[in-house]
């Protein structure tokens, strides 16, 4: 759904996130964290393009590879995956500049309808990593009549130079009010139909998003145990969540090397047919749980 559909209330609210996270990167300038901001990047509020009743998946935060290259150059023009400010435009200038903004908007939502998508992470079209993992629920980041479609978020809007593992505050910017809140009303905004969990350390955090978020106890997969997950619900949305214990996009998806307990490799586990597999197990336990005409748009 293009921006140029939108009623005037949207845009306005989508605007309204941006300018929030523009706000807080500047003030990290200001902070111990201000080498970790790549220069002249923009905030990424979401993945791809909302559609009424989408699927959302929630990780951690833009990869510094959505603006740098290998060697560490602003991805500029035609190779750019989102919105570069000019030299020495400053995020104040920006966002009180709404074609910048507007601009911006249009690149969440082009995103995977562009040949820069960064495939390495979310998978290409019928592909592995996360995409085939939505694939075997169903679901897809990329334009499919096959498909429901997906939207990606993360609880940070910023990329950072360091992987955000690495950084030693991490703890304290996931859980920030600010990320708390903005994740809640970015979620608000995408209006989803399913929420999925991307990593088992978010499904705590999430839990304690706001009050009456449940999760299950935790599941596993039949032919691929040490892929767990638990599932749960959003009261206030009245919405189902998936709580993943692995990475679908991460080498091994998040287990480390080694073996299971059937003696299947971890490595297997991220093959392209595996993933299918593990996210129609997953979707078929979502719709046994969720069985009534509640849930028939997920």
């Amino acid at each position: 759904m293009s921006i140029d559909t939108w009623s005037e209330s949207k845009i306005s609210e989508a605007k309204s996130l941006l300018v929030r996270a523009c706000q807080y990167q500047e003030s990290l300038l200001n902070s111990d964290l201000s080498m970790e901001v790549i220069e002249r990047s923009t905030p990424v509020v979401w993945f791809g393009n909302p559609t009424p009743n989408n699927w959302v998946t929630i990780a951690t935060n833009p990869s510094c590879r959505e603006f740098l290259d290998k060697d560490d150059r602003l991805l500029l023009g035609n190779e750019a995956r989102f919105y570069v400010r000019k030299p020495l435009v400053s995020l104040e200038e920006f966002i009180n500049d709404n074609i910048q903004l507007e601009s911006t908007i249009k690149t969440f939502n082009s995103y995977f309808s562009r040949n820069t998508a960064y495939r390495n992470w979310f998978g290409k079209a019928n592909g592995a990593k996360l995409e085939g993992f939505l694939n075997g629920m169903g679901g897809s980041l990329y334009a499919t009549r096959q498909h429901k479609q997906v939207v990606h978020t993360d609880i940070f809007p910023i990329a950072t130079k360091s992987q955000m593992g690495k950084i030693a505050s991490r703890k304290g910017l996931l859980d920030s009010k600010f990320a708390k809140e903005f994740l809640k009303d970015t979620i608000d905004f995408l209006k989803p139909s399913l929420i999925i969990i991307l990593g088992k350390e978010h499904c705590k955090r999430f839990e304690l998003l706001e009050e009456k978020i449940y999760f299950d106890s935790t599941k596993s997969i039949n032919f691929f145990p040490d892929a767990k997950y638990q599932l749960g619900f959003h009261t206030r949305l009245k919405v189902p969540v998936v709580g993943l214990h692995f990475k679908p996009s991460e080498q091994f998806i998040g287990l480390g090397g080694g073996y299971d307990e059937n003696g299947i490799s971890h490595g297997q586990y991220a093959t392209k047919d595996a993933l299918n597999k593990i996210g129609k197990e997953i979707i078929n336990e979502v719709k046994t749980l969720f069985s009534n005409n509640i849930w028939k748009d997920i």
